[in-house]
């Protein structure tokens, strides 16, 4: 009853492959399951270390104290929460450490698996949750791996703004000449700047490693080598891709801006915001990112024009 897209015609325009992408969304909006269950489990997550917090460094300072908390002001509270850092800060900064890097496992358990149901959706049709299931215990773990690569890749550019910091390292000379402070603020400054042109370039030259991994089945090096080469043959469609999304985005925030206007509507908008923000853009986003990487480089997709016109 279907038919397989043509692969003569694979290499789609940005407008089908958004369009096209869409419908196929529509059709499985279980795809937003994994960024729904990400978020919910995350906040969980904070939730808990959170209250592992008080209890375990907090209530005992508090009872040390003789304090009741019933009673305690806001700005107590703030020099107790303050003591307790600076005592435990070492303990503090690991259990953030693990506490992020945990957080970092589940979203690329997630994530591998909506860019795997992406992938089904379009190949058949129509995905389950068992494609998530399937494709995120089989690349969470690369995953993982790979987006701490990444990482690592941006927070290099931190060179740029070590001539600056080394500058204001003195900080009694620093502040004592006047041109000097102007002229290393400058530098420092500048250098952030770049720093932060820096990350927008990576995140757009690797912006479809994540997808070449789960899509391929790659190891970490593999796909960074894979997505690389994907953007050089590829420079035009994703950054038209980058540009659509910008555009996405900013329509949406002058949405929110011209009802936020409104006092009554504003608390509604809050609510429409996060599922937005959750439930929406990012799995059209992946969908878009997952159709790309299918079309140019030839894989079969099924016509979801002929789905949409037989369901």
């Amino acid at each position: 009853m279907f038919t397989i897209e043509d692969t003569d015609h694979m290499q789609q325009d940005i407008g089908t492959i958004i369009s096209k992408g869409f419908k196929t969304w529509t059709r499985n909006l279980n795809i937003s399951l994994p960024f729904i269950l990400n978020f919910g489990i995350t906040v969980l997550i904070a939730l808990v270390a959170f209250v592992v917090f008080i209890v375990v460094l907090v209530v005992p300072k508090l009872s040390s104290m003789n304090i009741d908390p019933k009673n305690i002001l806001p700005e107590q509270m703030l020099g107790i929460l303050s003591s307790v850092v600076v005592d435990h800060m070492i303990l503090i900064i690991a259990g953030f450490v693990i506490i992020m890097v945990l957080m970092m496992f589940i979203q690329s358990y997630f994530i591998a698996g909506a860019i795997g149901m992406s992938k089904v959706a379009m190949e058949t049709g129509d995905t389950h949750l068992k494609d998530m299931y399937h494709y995120g215990n089989k690349n969470a773990v690369n995953l993982f791996w790979i987006n701490v690569l990444i990482t690592l890749i941006t927070f290099a550019g931190i060179i740029f703004v070590v001539p600056g910091v080394l500058v204001m390292e003195d900080l009694n000379m620093f502040l004592s000449n006047t041109e000097e402070t102007v002229a290393s603020s400058i530098l420092f400054i500048v250098g952030f700047l770049v720093w932060i042109l820096y990350i927008i370039i990576v995140t757009i030259i690797l912006s479809i490693v994540n997808y070449a991994l789960v899509v391929e089945n790659l190891d970490p090096i593999s796909a960074l080598e894979t997505g690389f080469r994907f953007f050089m043959s590829n420079k035009f469609d994703i950054l038209l891709m980058w540009l659509v999304l910008i555009a996405i985005s900013i329509f949406i925030e002058i949405i929110g801006i011209g009802i936020n206007l409104v006092p009554v509507l504003s608390i509604l908008w809050i609510f429409i915001d996060i599922i937005i923000s959750i439930a929406v853009i990012p799995p059209l986003t992946t969908v878009w990112w997952t159709r790309l990487y299918l079309s140019r480089t030839g894989r079969k997709m099924y016509d979801i024009n002929e789905f949409v016109e037989y369901s």
